[in-house]
């Protein structure tokens, strides 16, 4: 069945034909098995592709009956087989236990698992000789390895965790060893507990189907867990594996797909790239998952299409067929995505707006600290519009598999700048990174999360434990109105104590700037840069931050900048004249190892304070038609109102001035809204309720 569904023009067929080309490369080249080097070196990727070669010969043999095919699959693993056994074991290059082939166990644990399935498709066509070479040399050592001389690493509740139990498990069915499976799904202490697959969907995965250390390492971990899944469901189908832990299985191929952005790419949450997309692996495995064993929902079968390749397994049959039962378009859907293996350890909002590639996507972080990938970010957020990341993550400080940088390991800049709280999208407090940069610390503690109530796309986050005293709030509203082509997007963040502090309201926005500090209403000189670069402090990530422009800022400002064919403005009222800041990331950073994104900083010094930003896109520029039309914002001013007796908990009012227009939103808790719903604000009378109030004039 799979092999007729491989038309050259579907995601199967393009896979297939990628496939075969891969294979006869290497059958004309020959069995290549190097020795050890870094990552990133022709040893680790060439071990890293024979183990792909493996499982991806033997399935086109299968498919092809394709003999040839089937015979490089065979001495490729008969090569190693010749070898492993006595291999020294590679020099350890972090805290990760070294294997054989590879710097790090876990790049062993992915090699047997494909290795494994390229076994299982071998088997019949080996004899009992070849079947036994293959298994003293290669299977039974590495199995020897995984459980006995990495015992205590065996259950690690980690996405390398998953890796080692599906590779495991993988191959002790195609070998029947059934110890060694049931160690695999159940833990060496036979309880399903503290290790093995069921604990690692227990413990990494929310019941909703959250992943604890975000997008990038989700679809990492998405990868064993469908390949084992499924391998489960076809050896030991009472398990019914797919509805254990009411389907949370589901639940997190649902949630992994529903944090992609319109354009495929995953936010780039705690440590991550920021290229990473529905193309990968595990991505593929997950819809095509989704579809063949649960319900695909349209929104999610629409993103399959950023997909240029599909899993080559029955799966992929069924995701062909659920696509062609889709229209193109689709609109996007609000989530809240709890975290925590018990649900209650904060949240995560996607709050979305549109239709495909111009659909708007903003995610707001509000969940657990994330273990050793976390980044201090609570309260942070993404912002998606037309076709781009406006407002950016950093993602992580490596370069993955580049061997002249560290060896594409994670470098010192990573706990340097990356994760630290200044290079996120957020209000940092007294220049200190969140839990004062401690990760163990960060991990015992969430904030708390939302949706609220009277719109499609909006959510309030509310943390009182990232700085010692201070109480954060962070409000963001998707509006709709007849006076923008775009929605505009509120962000109203407030800070409460009892102490003076000096609060840094910052964002990532890597565009090119057209003005700076100029409202539509009243327009403000143009600051000028500094004459010498200065680095903005000595710690916390500030050491790598270059102060570039610096100006007063009243308490209006805005900014423009260019990013790819469309405008973005940023309008901001804070409650008192505040300082501006242009940096940029680099300095103290003699190697190279940042990338130099653009940053925007306004600082103030307050007990108590509410920045009130407003974020909207516009107009178009094409660059070879050099035409240009919708350069100025549309948004003229900002107004935070009060109430007639004064400011009242619970509610926040703004007043948006538009060039035809005029827009006034209300964000009321349940109960800060008056009996009746009445309350005057500034000059208006208005009837609210909890949650969302957009009055439209």
């Amino acid at each position: 069945m799979l092999r007729r569904q491989c038309e050259a023009d579907s995601s199967l067929g393009r896979s297939l034909k990628v496939l075969e080309q891969q294979v006869a490369a290497s059958i004309a080249r020959g069995v290549v098995v190097p020795g050890q080097g870094e990552a990133g070196s022709f040893e680790h990727n060439t071990h890293k592709e024979n183990a792909r070669l493996i499982e991806g010969a033997a399935l086109l043999g299968r498919l092809n009956d394709d003999e040839a095919a089937l015979a490089h699959a065979r001495e490729l693993l008969e090569s190693y087989a010749a070898c492993y056994r006595e291999m020294p074991f590679q020099v350890a290059r972090n805290t990760n236990p070294p294997g054989k082939l590879f710097h790090q166990i876990l790049n062993e644990h992915i090699w047997l698992l494909h290795a494994s399935l390229g076994l299982a498709l071998l088997k019949p066509s080996l004899s009992d000789s070849q079947y036994r070479a293959l298994l003293e040399g290669l299977f039974l050592p590495m199995l020897e390895m995984f459980t006995e001389t990495y015992r205590h690493d065996f259950d690690r509740i980690h996405n390398h965790g998953l890796w080692a139990v599906a590779a495991v498990g993988i191959c002790a069915m195609v070998i029947e060893s059934p110890e060694h499976l049931a160690i695999s799904i159940d833990g060496l202490d036979g309880s399903g507990e503290t290790g093995g697959f069921l604990a690692q969907i227990a413990l990494l995965f929310s019941p909703q189907g959250y992943y604890v250390e975000g997008p990038y390492y989700h679809r990492f971990a998405i990868h064993p867990l469908c390949l084992f899944a499924e391998a489960i469901e076809r050896q030991q189908p009472e398990r019914n594996i797919f509805a254990h832990a009411d389907g949370r299985i589901g639940k997190s191929l649902h949630v992994l797909l529903s944090t992609a952005y319109p354009d495929g790419r995953f936010p780039a949450l705690n440590d991550a790239s920021r290229t990473m997309n529905l193309d990968d692996e595990g991505a593929r495995c997950a819809m095509a998952l989704l579809a063949a064993r649960y319900e695909a929902a349209p929104e999610l079968l629409t993103l399959a299409h950023q997909q240029q390749g599909s899993w080559l397994h029955a799966n992929g049959v069924a995701l062909k067929q659920a696509m062609q039962q889709v229209h193109a378009d689709v609109q996007a859907t609000s989530q809240r995505f709890s975290d925590g293996p018990e649900g209650n350890s904060g949240a995560h909002a996607h709050l979305k707006h549109g239709y495909g590639l111009q659909a708007q996507h903003v995610v707001l972080t509000a969940g657990q600290h994330g273990m050793g990938h976390g980044h201090f970010d609570q309260l942070g957020m993404t912002y998606f519009a037309r076709g781009k990341e406006v407002l950016q993550e950093y993602g992580f400080a490596r370069w993955v598999n580049v061997e002249t940088k560290f060896g594409g390991r994670y470098l010192k800049e990573n706990e340097g700048y990356a994760k630290q709280s200044v290079a996120h999208n957020l209000v940092v407090v007294d220049m200190q990174s969140q839990h004062d940069g401690d990760h163990a610390l960060a991990d015992t503690h969430h904030a708390e999360l939302a949706l609220l109530a009277g719109s499609d796309a909006a959510a309030t986050a509310r943390c009182d434990n990232a700085y010692a005293g201070v109480t954060m709030q962070r409000q963001l509203v998707l509006l709709h109105s007849r006076h923008t082509q775009t929605p505009l997007l509120v962000d109203i963040f407030a800070l409460s104590s009892a102490e003076p502090h000096v609060y840094d309201y910052t964002f990532n926005h890597g565009g090119q700037v057209v003005r700076w500090w100029e409202t539509e209403s009243s327009p403000q000189p143009v600051s000028t840069a500094l004459a010498t670069l200065e680095v903005l402090g000595d710690s916390a990530g500030y050491q790598h931050l270059w102060k570039v422009a610096q100006r007063p800022a009243d308490t209006a400002h805005c900014m423009t900048w260019l990013a790819g064919d469309s405008f973005h403005s940023w309008h901001q009222i804070t409650q008192a004249p505040a300082e501006a800041y242009q940096l940029r990331v680099g300095a103290n950073d003699p190697d190279h190892n940042l990338r130099p994104d653009a940053k925007v900083m306004t600082r103030l010094t307050a007990t108590s304070q509410t920045f009130y930003s407003l974020f909207e896109s516009h107009g178009h520029f094409d660059e070879s038609l050099e035409q240009c039309s919708g350069a100025r914002p549309q948004v003229l001013n900002l107004r935070a109102l009060e109430a007639c007796e004064g400011a009242v908990a619970g509610i926040e009012a703004l007043e948006i001035t538009l060039r035809t227009g005029q827009l006034l939103l209300v964000l009321a808790e349940a109960d800060a809204v008056p009996p009746g719903g009445s309350i005057t604000l500034g000059d208006y009378e208005c009837r609210i309720r909890a949650g969302v109030n957009l009055i439209d004039f």
